[in-house]
């Protein structure tokens, strides 16, 4: 059964959209845009996170994004009575995070401030028609491509294995699956990961009961049990791991000895997206630094490709 907590959320999250999406420096990714936008509502989600389009340097990236948000504060204090936003300071003095609060109703917007910038055209969507007649309202949004909506997800379900991911994960492989597009925007998340990429292909599983519980029942009607989540699990891994080809293993080996072979990826673009070139620099460090450990993440990733 649906929690009317998360009913509430979702009901904030619609009203808060539109004001999100006046500023066109931001895409929607993560489950919203899977679940709110792509599918027709199998789960519920909360939270809004987001994509920073443009391939500016990091200092101007993080001003820009600070100030949108801000301007995306003032909107939803102005325009909805009662709603009452947060400012969540980062590392760096800017803001990349807002929290937003009406009645008993709580959500957050996030923007990643490491993977900024985009492979593929953004589109722009309509909440699904399941959506508007659930909650009666209507809203558009900037989203980012299925390529990398799909891939980043596939990387955060090996990373984090939270229970939302894993389901999610289902639907895809039930649907369209691993497809030679989805699996170059899975390419593009794994590199700019901040872990090493054989920890994420071949993850040690975690025991996630209590985040199932606590954290994922109530999101959905659909039937979706433990079982199904460790079964889903142990498909992706698999279904990753099959979909690699040989230039796809060497163009991983190529980043991982920090000289990465970027005629193996289809899209120029790749090698300007800030995640990977931060990646690159910490790889650069680390093999200047300390060359064996370097050494044996390569034999590692041999070992798990």
């Amino acid at each position: 059964m649906l929690e009317s907590k998360y009913k509430y959320q979702v009901d904030l999250l619609i009203d808060v959209l539109p004001y999100v999406d006046q500023e066109k420096c931001f895409a929607l990714k993560g489950g919203t845009a899977i679940n709110l936008f792509i599918r027709d509502l199998p789960r519920l989600s909360v939270d809004i996170d987001l994509t920073y389009l443009p391939f500016d340097d990091r200092n101007k990236a993080l001003q820009n994004i600070t100030e949108a948000l801000k301007r995306i504060k003032d909107a939803i204090e102005t325009s909805i009575p009662d709603a009452t936003v947060n400012e969540v300071a980062d590392s760096n003095g800017g803001v990349a995070k807002l929290t937003v609060q009406k009645d008993r109703a709580q959500i957050k917007i996030e923007v990643n401030t490491v993977l900024r910038g985009h492979l593929y055209d953004t589109q722009p969507m309509q909440l699904s028609e399941t959506v508007q007649d659930s909650f009666g309202k209507f809203a558009e949004m900037t989203v980012v491509s299925k390529a990398e909506l799909f891939g980043g997800k596939i990387c955060a379900a090996l990373d984090r294995q939270h229970p939302r991911d894993l389901f999610d994960v289902h639907y895809l492989l039930e649907n369209e699956g691993i497809t030679e597009t989805i699996k170059y925007g899975f390419l593009s998340a794994l590199l700019s990961h901040g872990r090493p990429v054989h920890e994420v292909i071949a993850p040690n599983f975690k025991d996630q009961k209590e985040a199932f519980e606590s954290q994922f029942e109530g999101m959905t009607d659909v039937e979706f049990s433990y079982d199904d989540f460790e079964s889903t699990r142990v498909r992706l891994v698999k279904e990753v791991q099959a979909s690699l080809t040989d230039s796809d293993k060497e163009l991983l080996m190529s980043f991982v000895d920090g000289e990465p072979k970027w005629d193996l990826f289809p899209h120029e673009r790749l090698k300007d997206l800030p995640g990977i070139k931060w990646k690159l620099l910490n790889i650069a460090k680390l093999i200047k630094s300390d060359p064996d450990k370097n050494k044996e993440m390569r034999d590692a990733l041999i070992d798990k490709l």
